[in-house]
């Protein structure tokens, strides 16, 4: 008992004060206010276009880039959320209904253009953009989970993940063309597994308690 005494003492004496976390949404409006500027900066070296939103179709592209920033700022906050142990977050409930959304919208780009299947490699750039993009936001992310960590690291990073590809996908339809292909579409995809892969083997070791 004396041994537990003095252990108590002396953590007492060496604790520091406890600084709350900001408020979930000002975190992540924080996060996104950073991250997508240094996502610019990262992808400023490929040679890319702008969209031409005056062409037809372009409707869908406009509701996947709005739903993409909404899935991606949904992502970074429910990690945030999740890495504050006893603190409610957004579950898949949630998130399905917009991912189909945005996979609806995704494949009516597909299938209103002229060539909806592609060609092999039609989708190089794309997974080049997205992952570079990535390269600055991962860590950004890592570090804001590391102010609070997590009791489960693997799923906070994995939606953390989630909401940084979301958040790199936001900037590519910003300068990819409306005429979307399957194949294509497969890479965004693929890129999207990468960052999510990447994002919980970086921060592992960082984030967990």
């Amino acid at each position: 008992m004396s041994d537990h005494d003095r252990l108590i003492d002396t953590l007492s004496q060496t604790a520091g004060p406890v600084r709350r976390p900001l408020p979930t949404t000002l975190r992540a409006a924080l996060w996104i206010a950073l991250a997508l500027p240094c996502g610019v900066a990262a992808t400023s070296l490929l040679h890319h276009g702008r969209v031409d939103w005056s062409q037809p179709g372009a409707v869908w592209p406009m509701i996947a880039l709005v739903l993409s920033f909404v899935l991606g700022a949904l992502g970074i906050a429910t990690a945030f959320d999740l890495g504050i142990a006893g603190r409610r977050a957004a579950t898949w409930k949630l998130f399905l209904p917009l991912i189909g959304a945005w996979l609806a919208a995704s494949l009516v780009e597909i299938l209103i253009s002229p060539n909806p299947i592609g060609h092999f490699g039609s989708g190089t750039f794309c997974y080049s953009f997205m992952t570079l993009a990535s390269v600055p936001m991962i860590p950004l992310a890592v570090l804001a989970l590391r102010r609070t960590r997590a009791l489960d690291p693997d799923k906070a990073l994995a939606v953390a993940g989630m909401g940084v590809a979301f958040m790199t996908s936001t900037l590519l339809t910003l300068c990819h063309s409306i005429n979307a292909q399957l194949v294509d579409f497969l890479m965004h995809l693929a890129a999207a597994a990468t960052i999510v892969v990447a994002t919980v083997v970086v921060g592992r070791r960082w984030v967990a308690v």
